[in-house]
């Protein structure tokens, strides 16, 4: 039996339960509580020495990293990767896009939202304590400053931005078909679609709603078995209340950054 170490909001342990649910495969499901330290433990970072989630445990063998693992899943039980090269191609390259610039942007922009409220009315030592336990120091500086000023902090507005370009592209990769890659799904809409996802659990719907493709696939996507399996029932839906309240009451000071950051692009390209 595979172990999954995961957590129900974390958008790299969603995209690894999708392509559980999408095939059909069983895991012994281990949660680890992110909000409670869980992932700081000394028994998890034996595990994990990054401190993150998603682990899977295969036998004596443990896979990390969330990409390679839903690679290893389909090698286990193939399907979701393309046949043709070019499609192959275009799903690589949305894995490789969302590690590399939506993945790092995430955090900024779910923690000046979402659980801010939350985590600021802690004791001071028991949030410093938190934040201090980010391994990498630059995300630490990151964590700091959004929670401390929230869609304000200088880092949001790329972040968010960030987020927007990704959906301008979604919006044309849509134009030829009905999936992110090819013909049918695969491993690319299963790494998109928390990205999707994480924006409308924080109150940003308009910026899916604007774009016809995007929201007509996120439609598509909500409508798989595979999301309830991977999404719905893990996701505490007072936890999500809570995300989306607090989006939308920021959502006009979020409207103008956009508007200024998107405007300020232009006139530069």
């Amino acid at each position: 039996m595979l172990t999954l170490y995961h957590n129900a909001a974390s958008t790299c342990s969603q995209k690894v339960r999708w392509v559980f649910a999408e095939k059909g495969m069983e895991f012994e499901s281990k949660e680890i509580d992110l909000l409670a330290g869980d992932q700081h433990q000394d028994w998890y970072t034996a595990i994990n020495p990054k401190h993150v989630v998603p682990s899977l445990v295969d036998g004596d063998a443990v896979i990390l990293e969330s990409s390679l693992i839903i690679r290893y899943l389909d090698d286990i039980e193939p399907g979701l990767v393309p046949v043709t090269p070019l499609q192959r191609y275009r799903m690589n390259k949305w894995i490789h896009r969302i590690d590399q610039e939506i993945h790092p942007a995430a955090p900024t922009v779910t923690f000046a939202l979402g659980p801010r409220r939350l985590i600021n009315s802690q004791p001071d030592e028991v949030r410093e304590a938190g934040i201090n336990k980010i391994v990498d120091p630059d995300a630490r500086v990151k964590r700091r400053s959004v929670l401390d000023h929230g869609i304000e902090a200088p880092e949001f507005n790329g972040a968010l931005i960030t987020f927007v370009k990704m959906l301008d592209d979604l919006e044309a990769a849509l134009e030829d078909g009905d999936w992110v890659a090819g013909s049918d799904p695969s491993l690319a809409d299963g790494t998109v679609l928390p990205y999707v996802l994480r924006l409308s659990h924080l109150g940003m719907d308009p910026l899916i709603e604007e774009r016809p493709g995007v929201a007509a696939w996120f439609a598509r996507m909500q409508a798989r078995p595979s999301f309830k399996e991977s999404v719905a029932r893990w996701m505490p839906q007072e936890i999500v209340a809570l995300m989306r309240a607090n989006g939308v009451e920021e959502w006009p000071g979020i409207a103008a950054l956009l508007a200024g950051g998107l405007a300020a692009d232009r006139e530069m390209a």
